[in-house]
């Protein structure tokens, strides 16, 4: 159990991994949360929660995954700072949040202070 679930009253966040189009795939979701796959893809079954944090959700910012540690840290302190890379090479850091439908956010519009 890495923390509570921030939509519902009693859930836990759990990791596990899921195969998805042939490649493991952590996967953070709520204990009330009930999930099946159909060809690679992930439905939602039945449950009271939908909560869920995909551990590659940022690749396409250029972070490879979303580690447990991570995780811990949004559900604990409500949100973490990730450090991204545009295509281009440039790197820079931005607050990650939960959100109820995508799992997290990018807080693109805010800037980080260096420390």
């Amino acid at each position: 159990m890495l923390g509570d679930c921030p939509y519902c009253d009693d859930g836990k966040i759990e990791q596990t991994k899921k195969m998805v189009l042939g490649k493991n795939t952590k996967i953070y979701t709520c204990s009330n949360a009930s999930f099946h796959t159909e060809d690679g893809e992930m439905f939602e079954s039945s449950g009271k929660c939908s909560y869920r944090i995909w551990g590659n959700s940022l690749k396409k910012y250029g972070k490879k995954a979303i580690g447990p540690r991570e995780v811990s840290q949004l559900l604990q302190e409500g949100g973490f700072i990730a450090t991204l890379h545009s295509k281009t090479g440039f790197e820079y850091k931005k607050h990650i949040i939960a959100h109820e439908e995508y799992g997290i956010e990018v807080l693109f519009n805010e800037e980080v202070e260096e420390e």
